[in-house]
């Protein structure tokens, strides 16, 4: 955001004398700068990371206590899911926290995972599988990281557990250096262990597209046609699994 014009002399001295009125009332008194103005858009839409928070809260708002893994979610969402739940998050550094009861884990997921089987109930992962085992992150390179990854989760989550995962949908496509691209057929494919049973496609959030697409009337819905897509273009899909 930048800051450079600043409101006129004559409003800012008109402003100012008011508020020094009308504070003095209560003997109270504030020091004064004609600051540069700061000019913020009201409609401030969730962004995906906002939602997906919101959509996983809503699945498990009638369960309490559940033992869930989580990688690569925002902070807040972790601190929320832990008022209800048993969270641990695995990171590549510890966040500061001395207010929550998130069980920060340091780990890399390309490396076997420290967990005995059936631990969890639930795993969550918004915008992350995609991106493992790119270096991005100080993660070490590892074309196979998700392939071992889900292996992984495979033997660390319970039968009938769940899995929440946002991810980008296009036509499967590896762009090097930044993260895959999955179709809806391939996402079936990866995650063979686990049955679909439920998901979302966001219209809001697409990259790679010109701005003057034609936006559709609904943000979400279950159009899974990628068939237009070209390469790197791709928008957001939210999914619930289930472990078979």
């Amino acid at each position: 955001m930048i800051f450079k014009k600043r409101s006129s002399t004559k409003e800012y001295k008109k402003f100012i004398q008011a508020v020094a009125e009308e504070y003095r009332k209560v003997d109270i008194s504030f020091e004064y700068m004609n600051y540069p103005i700061s000019k913020e858009n009201p409609r401030e839409t969730p962004d995906h990371y906002g939602i997906f928070t919101y959509w996983v809260a809503n699945k498990l708002k009638d369960i309490k206590g559940l033992n869930i893994l989580d990688v690569g979610n925002t902070k807040v969402a972790n601190l929320i899911n832990s008022i209800s739940h048993n969270v641990t998050a695995l990171v590549l550094k510890k966040p500061v926290d001395d207010i929550s009861l998130v069980n920060w884990k340091i780990q890399d997921i390309s490396e076997k995972l420290d967990f005995s089987e059936n631990s969890f109930d639930v795993f969550t992962s918004p915008g992350s599988l995609h991106l493992i085992g790119q270096g991005r992150y100080g993660d070490k390179k590892d074309p196979l990281a998700l392939i071992n990854f889900i292996d992984e989760l495979k033997r660390i989550m319970k039968k009938g557990s769940k899995m929440y995962l946002l991810l980008p949908l296009g036509r499967d496509q590896l762009l090097y250096g930044f993260h895959f691209i999955y179709s809806f057929e391939t996402i079936k494919k990866i995650f063979k262990d686990w049955d679909v049973v439920d998901y979302m496609v966001d219209n809001e959030v697409k990259f790679g597209f010109n701005k003057s697409i034609n936006k559709k009337n609904k943000r979400f819905d279950n159009d899974i046609n990628v068939g237009d897509f070209e390469v790197g273009q791709y928008k957001i899909i939210y999914l619930e699994f289930i472990k078979k």
